[in-house]
């Protein structure tokens, strides 16, 4: 049987959302697209494993709050964040918190493959 192996892209920017979407899909992911970190969080019931591509910067709340959020909770699902304006006490402060990886815009395919198979090996 085929594990199914599922990245929760979210991100504000449609665009950004329907290449990425595309990219991961042609490398064999499932993956659920949406616009708002409360949109994530409205699902209630989540696919395993998993890995959340989250952009940093979101109207409403943000993918550091959403990962702040989730860790409160005590949910500790493997994170990749995404920016176009992250710097490095931002990226380290991710990183301390639980993310797999911080990575800027545009994002290079295989350093972006590679995050995100390590947080799926850590969400078995």
């Amino acid at each position: 049987m085929t594990e199914h192996k599922t990245v929760y892209l979210i991100d504000d920017d449609a665009s950004v959302r329907r290449g990425l979407g595309r990219l991961l899909k042609s490398a064999g992911y499932d993956v659920v697209m949406l616009d708002t970190s409360e949109a994530y969080l409205a699902l209630r019931t989540y696919r395993k494993p998993s890995c959340l591509l989250l952009d940093i910067r979101m109207p409403g709340m943000t993918g550091l709050e959403l990962q702040r959020a989730l860790r409160e909770q005590g949910s500790r699902p493997s994170i990749v964040l995404l920016s176009g304006h992250a710097d490095a006490a931002t990226a380290e402060r991710a990183i301390s918190d639980g993310a797999v990886a911080v990575l800027s815009k545009p994002v290079d395919y295989d350093t972006l493959v590679k995050a995100i198979e390590l947080g799926l090996s850590r969400d078995r």
